[in-house]
């Protein structure tokens, strides 16, 4: 194995962090449905400063990102009967908050450069039934916006986000996230931005915030003027919620890492760069392309895709064991398409168990999408998480040597 310096630690935590949990921990109040204390709570702080730092509106914090997305999809009136359609190659997460909602995921297939939706495709997939398309940017690049802007538009169809991979990337001079309806963020312990688990959805329309916020707080929405030692939520009718709020711990840890976001994207960027130009001409590996718009770009992952006549079809679990042990650090193949991923499993969810309609569950088969970008995508590519791009640039020498000897198949 090389012998390679420690990578920087993630998640990182500072003396900022620490005095904002033990905040927390001595307020009396560790959750926003706990009695107000006369402070605004450091979940109502984060909301704040995360919608403030989009640029949006409003923000709703929740426990994990696809509570997020399950409550943007059902405050814009996603149920049973719609199809929504997300891109073929992505998380799981993103078609199961479709299915949570009772909605039919349509899976789109993704642009070969970008690996993000083809707005070709999705116009191709629009339906009657269509009632949102799920704008996934994904490792750190991003959809056409201004095609897919036009295409919604159209349609009269709403434009959700998924901005999970890109926390603090801008699309011109607005941040991604602040494009759509709505956007959804994770703010799980991998993630840019982490609060160990947690997620941000984000709006600047006031109806659609109103109903995220009840959304994800059992219905509940917050008091005005509240007396210290009563509870901040109010119940009310109306309106079919969970329980999916952030903590104060999770809000905590979520509002100090903010701050320092710009100043760890942009140390990245040094890093990506060095690598990117390290690979100029590097035969069999290449990365993403970013769209011209996308001025400020930031990745949670970055992806190297492979060419299988180089090294080999399906290479992806070979290279990322000798990326691993070469480099001293994880590197993960990268998901595969979710017409044959082993964690997109619908015909096994009570929707489908539950349905008497054979045509319903047929929607539901992840098998019926030809999806042939995102295959191949899907089976050749390995991802290095966002904490190598934290040391210096010199260390992606590292990378390329490890993999010359992928190649090599050493």
């Amino acid at each position: 194995m090389t012998t390679a310096p420690a990578w920087p630690r993630w998640p990182a935590h500072t003396e900022q962090t620490k005095q904002y949990l033990l905040s927390a921990l001595t307020s009396g109040r560790w959750t926003v449905s706990g009695a107000y204390t006369g402070v605004d709570s450091f979940e109502q702080s984060f909301a704040d400063e995360f919608a403030r730092y989009i640029g949006t509106r409003h923000a709703v914090p929740t426990c994990n990102g696809s509570a997020a997305l399950t409550i943007v999809l059902e405050a814009l009136g996603v149920g049973a009967g719609d199809e929504v359609l997300v891109p073929g190659l992505t998380w799981v997460a993103c078609a199961s908050a479709v299915l949570r909602v009772g909605a039919v995921p349509v899976l789109v297939d993704v642009e070969p450069d970008t690996l993000c939706m083809s707005v070709p495709a999705a116009e191709a997939a629009i339906t009657p039934r269509t009632r949102a398309i799920m704008a996934v940017h994904l490792y750190g690049s991003a959809v056409d916006l201004d095609a897919m802007t036009a295409l919604t538009a159209r349609h009269d169809v709403a434009l959700i986000e998924d901005c999970s991979h890109v926390h603090g990337a801008m699309w011109r001079d607005r941040r991604l996230g602040s494009l759509g309806r709505a956007g959804a963020f994770s703010l799980q312990q991998t993630k840019l931005l982490t609060s160990g688990e947690g997620g941000v959805a984000v709006t600047s329309d006031p109806e659609v915030y109103h109903s995220l916020y009840r959304k994800r707080a059992d219905g509940r929405r917050r008091r005005a003027a509240v007396p210290r030692g009563e509870l901040e939520l109010e119940e009310l009718a109306g309106v079919q919620g969970y329980n999916y709020c952030m903590s104060e711990f999770n809000a905590a840890v979520a509002l100090d890492g903010l701050s320092r976001l710009d100043e760890q994207n942009a140390r990245r960027r040094v890093s990506m760069r060095r690598l990117e130009h390290l690979l100029a001409g590097f035969e069999g590996v290449s990365p993403l392309t970013r769209p011209e718009a996308l001025t400020v770009d930031a990745a949670y992952q970055v992806c190297l895709r492979l060419d299988p006549a180089v090294f080999g079809p399906g290479a992806k679990d070979t290279v990322a064991a000798v990326l691993t042990r070469e480099l001293g650090i994880h590197v993960e193949p990268i998901d595969s398409a979710l017409n044959g991923n082993v964690l997109y499993q619908p015909l096994c969810s009570a929707w489908a168990k539950g349905s008497a309609d054979r045509a319903e569950v047929r929607a539901l088969d992840p098998t019926r999408f030809h999806l042939p970008v995102a295959e191949h995508a899907g089976a050749n590519g390995v991802v290095l998480s966002h904490r190598m791009f934290l040391a210096p640039p010199e260390h992606m020498e590292l990378v390329v040597t490890a993999l010359e000897k992928a190649r090599a198949g050493r």
